[in-house]
């Protein structure tokens, strides 16, 4: 994988899960110049964050990058685009509809060296919400510490 430029966590419907790891990874990405952003497959007008996932993210002094959800589209692809899905089946759909990702697109899990999905736990508790957000933030950590580490290396060999 080439040097990350942009990141794109992206859900189906952008309104919890990639909302709530791009903030964590806007919160750790320092000075680096990576851009960050999330999207989602299947918005049809910009909807709401779900309320429940900004209220975690305020409890651990996160912000939103958006307000409403974003679909995703051709441009926000740059070369150095890192996409991270939730799913398997989403990770199908973007490269069903962006080949142009297939180089850099992998799920959450996958990325950090794990297998399986990021499940939502629509209609549930803050408890889940909150249950959901501590396992998106330690995988969107390891995800960063990959990249990070990878950035060092390069920098390093004059890359």
């Amino acid at each position: 994988m080439s040097k990350v430029k942009k990141i794109l966590f992206v859900c189906t419907d952008n309104t919890c899960l990639s909302n709530m790891a791009a903030a964590v990874f806007e919160g750790i990405r320092g000075g680096r110049e990576i851009q960050v952003a999330s999207r989602g497959l299947v918005v049809l007008f910009p909807e709401p964050i779900n309320q429940k996932a900004v209220a975690i993210l305020k409890s651990h002094k996160l912000e939103l990058l958006e307000e409403e959800a974003k679909p995703l589209e051709s441009r926000d692809f740059i070369p150095g685009t890192l996409v991270l899905t939730m799913t398997g089946a989403e990770k199908e759909q973007v490269l069903e509809r962006f080949p142009e990702a297939a180089g850099g697109l992998f799920t959450l899990r996958e990325f950090a060296g794990q297998e399986g999905d990021i499940v939502e736990p629509l209609g549930g508790s803050l408890a889940d919400y909150g249950a959901c957000y501590e396992h998106i933030d330690l995988l969107t950590k390891v995800a960063a510490e990959i990249i990070f580490k990878e950035e060092e290396k390069d920098d390093s060999t004059g890359m």
